[in-house]
C-alpha cells in the first residue's frame, strides 16, 4: 500500500508541474509537445503527431484544437493525399515555442518532489 500512496506523490508533483508551466506558458505541456513536434517545419499528420507525443488520436485532436483556437498551428489538406490533413506552426506558434524553450522549465522543483518519493518508496 505504501507504494500507492509514492505513485500518488509523483502524481500530484507531476501535476503541479504541468500547473506552473501552463500557468508561465499559456500553454498546456501537450500543447507545447505538439507544437515542438512541428518546430523542424516539417508538416505532421494527426496520426504523426499522436506517435510523437504519446497520446491517443483523439486525445491529440483535441490538443492540435486548442493550439489551433489559439493561432499556433494551421491546418491544410495534405499535398500527397487530399484525404488528409496536415499540420504546420503559424509564425505565432514558432515563436511560442521558441519563447517557451528559451525560458526553460521549472525542473528543480520536480525533481525535488519526485526524489524525494523515490526516497520514501
Amino acid at each position: 500500500m505504501e507504494r500507492i500512496c509514492v505513485i500518488k506523490d509523483i502524481y500530484k508533483a507531476l501535476y503541479r508541474f504541468e500547473r506552473d508551466f501552463a500557468d508561465e506558458h499559456g500553454i498546456t505541456i501537450n500543447e507545447a509537445m505538439v507544437l515542438c513536434a512541428l518546430r523542424e517545419g516539417e508538416t505532421r499528420t494527426a496520426g504523426a503527431l499522436s506517435e510523437y507525443v504519446g497520446l491517443s488520436n483523439s486525445r491529440v485532436s483535441k490538443v492540435i484544437t486548442a493550439v489551433e483556437n489559439k493561432g499556433y498551428v494551421r491546418r491544410e489538406i495534405a499535398p500527397h493525399d487530399k484525404r488528409q490533413m496536415v499540420f504546420s506552426l503559424t509564425d505565432e506558434g514558432r515563436a511560442k515555442i521558441e519563447g517557451t524553450m528559451a525560458s526553460g522549465l521549472p525542473c528543480k522543483a520536480l525533481f525535488d518532489a519526485l526524489r524525494r518519493s523515490m526516497e520514501q518508496a
